[in-house]
């Protein structure tokens, strides 16, 4: 072999060796690369997968809550309606009393409320020096009402009934000419003041007072 072969077999050789080298460190950046990317894509895998089962966990957790609360909805409703089906049912057997005791029970609201004006009008007389008392006191009743039982109150009072309220002169009692949008009870009216004695007004004082114990008794005792 010549010189000149033999220097130029080792051009050759060197280059084919730094061939070689540049291959080996492209390779190895290369998977340096890929590692790299690897890694950041197996974390972002990992992120998106947390990130999906915390947002599955927030879906589960507000169904659940937003069930409890439609549950409660309907059974608070339930509740509300089957209360007013009580109280309804209670009004309409009052409504329906036989005609005696119905009578009774009116008689009993016009002296009660009778009562009550007298007392009023007898505190603004002590402090304030006013006399408020009207010219007359009017009963107003449903048009079922009037008819059937306004002549036996207006016959009451001037057996005793405005008596016993406190009312020495019966003739201000007096039947209105006009009737009241009532399903039964009284309202007496004392010139621009009227006290409310109707059944539904008296079944909202009640409802008032009673609806725990009534709720109890429908639904049993709350814990």
């Amino acid at each position: 072999m010549t010189g000149l072969e033999k220097v130029t077999g080792k051009i050759i050789a060197d280059a084919e060796a730094d061939a070689r080298a540049t291959m080996a460190r492209a390779e190895a950046e290369c998977q340096a690369v890929r590692e790299k990317y690897k890694k950041q894509a197996d974390a972002e895998d990992a992120r998106l997968r947390e990130a999906a089962e915390r947002e599955c966990a927030a879906l589960i957790t507000r169904g659940k809550s937003s069930a409890a609360i439609a549950k409660r909805n309907v059974i608070l409703e339930t509740r509300s309606r089957l209360l007013d089906e009580a109280y309804q049912r209670a009004e309409k057997e009052i409504r329906n009393l036989p005609a005696e005791q119905y009578k009774q029970l009116l008689a009993g609201m016009l002296k009660g409320a009778l009562r009550r004006q007298l007392e009023d009008e007898k505190e603004n007389l002590r402090l304030y020096g006013e006399d408020v008392s009207p010219e007359a006191y009017e009963i107003l009743l449903n048009s079922r009402d009037r008819k059937n039982f306004g002549q036996y109150l207006l016959d009451e009072v001037q057996n005793g009934l405005a008596a016993k309220a406190g009312l020495s002169d019966f003739r201000r009692v007096r039947l209105a000419s006009d009737t009241a949008d009532i399903s039964g009870g009284l309202i007496l009216r004392c010139g621009d003041v009227e006290s409310n004695c109707s059944l539904s007004m008296m079944f909202s004082e009640v409802r008032h007072r009673t609806e725990g114990k009534v709720a109890d008794i429908l639904f049993g005792k709350r814990a």
